[in-house]
């Protein structure tokens, strides 16, 4: 018996809206469901979306001024106009998708209005539902055709309120993250597996997935000063940081480890004291799971700032501008143990538990419903 499919769209602008795209597949497999997640954008304009990821990770290092421009510029622009700008986006890809596939409802982890606006316009009875990955909101996200939005916190609930969306259409779901980040570990056996003592402080240092954070080496060499300080530096796709870092490896062999990309950042997390990082969405929400306190790096304007700003109003991160200021909040949270508590307790508070089940089990309620009214 074939089983039921759903379609979840996404873009590759990030890792974090593909990654809660495979999460989201994952607990809809769980549920007897077949999930199809497509790049639409990148599957209908292949050449212009591999220039424009460059051109954004090209901002975030060398431009941030420009994209600053950019998200608090179009965060004025009315809605309405920006949904329809982007609705006959990838349409054609999409046909085919829902043609092949017939999917029992779309959830899109990136703001793709050409699925609601081409559902409505051929009367397809499919709904389609919008998962927010920031602590934020930006008016792109919205789209008056869209039927449930999920969304990371309160405020962002109250956003799209004051944008004309009924309460009724918004969930607080969290964001969602790998089911290995809920689950229990042995922090005694990751300490040995990567031969590191767990009665000194562990500092990690996460670079993005394209390594994008800067004065990687200078804040290791700083931090591994001290020695009762053990460093951990993860360069994601950067390997040019990975070759830059490697000569560390050497001269402080017993307290600095070394990695590009790795699946098991959840282990690294587990075992660190506090985590410096830019804040994109799914890697806050991944430390607020396992309470790990928050240096945020240099945010860029738009999400990272807004990300960023919730975190540090909550108490459970510390922002900082320059290297300087980014050691002196890793000492502090290291030496202060009711400033480490009190960011683990407001990281307790934000995080919201298996969010990807409470998003599937929504939209599965929601076909059972609709397939038990008469008509």
């Amino acid at each position: 018996m074939r089983r039921p499919s759903a379609l979840i769209l996404t873009a590759r602008y990030g890792s974090g809206h593909i990654q809660a795209a495979k999460v989201i597949a994952s607990e809809l497999q769980n549920q007897g469901f077949q999930p199809v997640i497509s790049d639409l954008f990148g599957e209908s304009y292949p050449a212009i979306s591999k220039f424009t990821q460059s051109l954004l990770i090209k901002s975030f290092n060398n431009g941030p001024y420009f994209y600053k421009w950019f998200y608090y510029g179009t965060n004025k622009i009315n809605s309405k106009g920006l949904a329809q700008f982007s609705c006959f986006l990838g349409r054609k890809r999409l046909m085919q998708l829902i043609a092949g596939h017939r999917p029992q409802f779309v959830i899109s982890t990136f703001p793709l209005h050409s699925a609601p606006f081409l559902i409505n316009k051929y009367n397809e009875s499919i709904p389609v539902y919008t998962v927010i990955t920031d602590y934020c909101v930006h008016p792109y996200w919205i789209n008056p055709l869209i039927d449930h939005y999920f969304v990371s916190c309160d405020s962002v609930k109250s956003g799209l309120l004051k944008q004309n969306v009924s309460e009724k259409q918004v969930t607080v779901s969290g964001i969602p993250i790998r089911a290995d980040f809920e689950k229990r570990m042995d922090t005694g056996a990751v300490f040995q597996k990567h031969e590191l003592s767990p009665y000194k402080k562990v500092v990690t240092i996460l670079a993005g997935a394209q390594g994008v954070l800067k004065n990687v080496k200078e804040l290791c060499l700083a931090l591994l000063q001290n020695p009762s300080v053990q460093v951990i530096a993860v360069c994601g796709k950067n390997r040019n940081l990975y070759e830059k870092l490697l000569p560390l490896i050497y001269v402080f062999p017993g307290t600095f480890r070394l990695f590009a990309y790795t699946e098991d950042i959840q282990e690294l997390f587990a075992i660190s004291h506090c985590l410096v990082t830019k804040p994109g969405g799914i890697t806050v929400t991944e430390a607020a799971s396992l309470k790990l306190p928050l240096i945020l790096y240099k945010p860029v304007p738009g999400q990272e700032a807004e990300n960023a700003r919730h975190f540090a109003e909550k108490g459970a991160a510390l922002v900082s501008h320059t290297l300087v200021d980014t050691i002196d909040h890793v000492q502090r949270v290291s030496r202060n143990e009711e400033l480490a508590n009190s960011m683990k307790w407001a990281l307790q508070q934000i995080h919201k538990a298996h969010s990807a089940k409470t998003i599937t089990d929504y939209a599965i309620q929601q076909t059972h419903m609709a397939s038990d009214i008469p008509g």
